[in-house]
This record gives C-alpha cells, structure tokens and sequence, in this order.
C-alpha cells in the first residue's frame, strides 16, 4: 500500500485535521499517553506563549485516510549539561519535540508510518534535532530516524531509567491477590490508619466529568501550592486553556482526577489521563502539613484500585522514576529514558560529550553505592 506525508504548521490546520487525528489517536495501543492526542497538541501550543507551533508530520494510505502521525512541536530549544554546579550549553536552536514516545498509529501501521515520518525528517535539511524526553528503550522511531538518515541517538540520560506499570487485569481483587499476603493486607489496612489520623469525613472524591472540572482545578490551586511541586514547576490549575482542555478531555472520558478532601480542604490528590487502553498516573502530591500520614501513597492506592475495578483489561502506567509507591503497586518494569536524536553537523557536535559524561557519572554512582553498601553491611 501506498502513502503520502504532509506537514501541518498551524494551529488551523491541526483543528481541521483533529477528527482524523483523534480516531486514530484514542484505538488501543496507538498512542503513548494524552500528550499525543490533537487537543493536548494544541493546548501545548495556545498555552505557551514562546513561538511553539505545530510540527505534525500526517501520514495517509492511498485512500486519503489517516493511518498515523508524529505529534511533533517546533520550538527554540537549549540542550544544557550540568557540571559540578554549572549549566554546560551543549546546544542552542531550532529543534523538533516529540510529544510521548513516538508515532501515533495501530500496530499493523506503525511500522510504516514511523518509515515515512523518517523519511520527512530526514529529507529537510532545516530539522537538526528530535527531543524525545520520555522514550520507550529501545525506541522505535529514534532507531528508525537513525537509521541511514544522516542522525544519530544520542542518550540523555545520566542514570538508567524504569517505566512501572500494572498489567491488565481482569479485577482490582485479581491484582491483589497476585501479591504476598501480608504485602496485601499491610495496603488495605493503610487505607484505614489513614483516613482514622485524618478524621472529620475525609475521603477520596472523584472527577471526571467536563462539569466538574472547575471545581477540581479550584481544589487543586489550593492543594498544589502546598505540595513540594509547587517550587520547581508552579501551575495555574484554573487557568482557561487548562480548564478548557481539562473539560473536553474529561467529556470524552479522557481526564480522571482523585482528591483526598476533608472538611472542605483538599489533602492529597492523584491526577491522571486515559486513552488507547491506558491510564497514566500524570503526577501526585500531597499537603506537607499531613506528609506522615502518608495520605499520599494511600490515594495512590485507592486510585488504582478503583480504576482496575471500573475499566478491567487496561493498564496502569505510573511513568518512569523510582519512586517506592511504583515499585510497591507495580507488575512490570521495563527501561526508558530521555533521547536525542541529531543531525550530524557543526552545531551539533556539543552532543558528543554526553557519553563520556555518562560513563564517568554511572561509575561515580556504582562507587558511591558500594560504599554505602560496605557501611550498612
């Protein structure tokens, strides 16, 4: 079968195109997260206010439908090192980002539509960097783009990365019974020792209608600012585009929220996204203030339970990092990690020193953690 590729630069284009996109976006395992949804991609873009636009890369059969797309951003964008407390610039220019882990398209296409957006890229000579910052390992698409293209991977990541998740199961009881028994029950009595600490009538509320929506954001602002996030990355929970997005993509059953509420006053809260057989648990926090209740892991766990009980056969996915909740409630883990992919030019040569820095670092960490071995022992 044959296939064409056209490029959409704007966001007209991309709201003309967002049906098709959409119908391929939400089938089962054709996309890696909400990130690579057409709304999302242009909530990314209206959101921002830095010269984003859309760099979504449409591949079609000969029939003139969408079998895929690359759910790419063109942005200015500055590769940086850090070195004993200084910010080496490694890069600094013109670059595509790739919204999750990849092409957008069924298994029986895939294979096809990352060919052709290889070929895209490759052929303008304008495109000397791909970001993928969250990448399945091996990747498919970075291995694809590599591949006789004039680009090369480049490994961004200094420490080996996982990816946790829960596999599909038929029941919530299905999932805990699978685990050793006093690990079982220690997680349902958590539950309870929680929620007695709390008092008043503190429970888990759920969101996921588009009416909610604004009450959620509203409950949020108000938690948020006091979990440990706020510093490193402050959100406007209530901002417009945010509850726009928020409500089209709870309609479409795409948004669940979780928020451990007592007395009116939000505490905890697990915030998330489902879409093509996955649910991916976007982030959590708690109020400081309650941090050794631990109310936090518990709304984790609430939160999956209730999921796998009212979408069974899906999955869970907490994103990677090594955080001990996700390796508690997790059934697999699988490496990932954060890529570039680069053109082989002057300006790019700064991606060289990755490497050894990386070998340096993973054995200043392999030291480190021996030590601290022999010192325990």
């Amino acid at each position: 079968m044959s296939y064409v590729c056209s490029t959409l630069h704007t966001l007209d284009a991309l709201r003309g195109l967002r049906d098709e996109l959409a119908r391929v976006a939400e089938q089962p395992g054709a996309a890696s997260g909400i990130v690579q949804h057409p709304d999302w991609i242009e909530y990314e873009v209206v959101s921002r206010h830095d010269g984003t636009v859309p760099h979504v890369i449409v591949v079609r059969d000969a029939e003139g439908r969408v079998a895929g797309y690359a759910p790419l951003l063109a942005i200015d964008h500055t590769a940086r090192l850090d070195l004993a407390g200084r910010r080496l610039q490694l890069y600094r220019g013109a670059a595509l980002r790739m919204l999750g882990a990849g092409v957008v398209a069924n298994e029986g296409e895939r294979s096809a539509v990352e060919l052709l957006v290889s070929r895209q890229i490759a052929h303008d000579p304008g495109i000397r960097v791909v970001r993928i910052q969250e990448a399945d390992l091996p990747n498919r698409f970075a291995a694809s783009l590599s591949h006789g293209g004039g680009f090369r991977t480049v490994v961004a990541h200094l420490l080996d990365q996982v990816h946790w998740s829960v596999d599909p199961q038929p029941s919530s009881e299905t999932w805990l019974a699978a685990m050793d028994k006093k690990k079982r029950a220690d997680l349902v009595q958590r539950v309870g020792r929680a929620y007695r600490k709390l008092g008043g009538d503190a429970a888990l509320r759920v969101f996921d209608r588009g009416e909610d929506m604004a009450e959620y954001g509203r409950l949020m602002n108000e938690l948020y600012p006091r979990t440990w996030h706020h510093a490193d990355l402050p959100i406007d929970w209530e901002a417009p585009e945010r509850v726009a997005l928020f409500q089209r993509l709870a309609e479409a059953g795409q948004l669940i929220g979780h928020v451990v509420v007592r007395d009116g006053r939000p505490l905890a809260y697990v915030h998330g996204y489902r879409i093509a057989g996955t649910y991916l648990v976007d982030d959590l926090g708690y109020d400081e203030e309650v941090a050794k209740i631990g109310i936090g892991s518990v709304a984790v766990f609430q939160a999956v339970r209730g999921l796998l009980d009212r979408f069974p056969g899906e999955r869970i996915s907490f994103g990677y990092g090594d955080n001990q909740y996700k390796r508690l409630l997790s059934t697999r883990a699988e490496p990932c990690g954060s890529l570039y992919v680069v053109r082989a030019t002057r300006a790019t040569a700064g991606f060289h020193m990755y490497a050894p820095l990386r070998w340096l670092y993973r054995g200043l960490h392999r030291v480190r953690s021996d030590m601290q071995a022999r010192r325990q022992g």
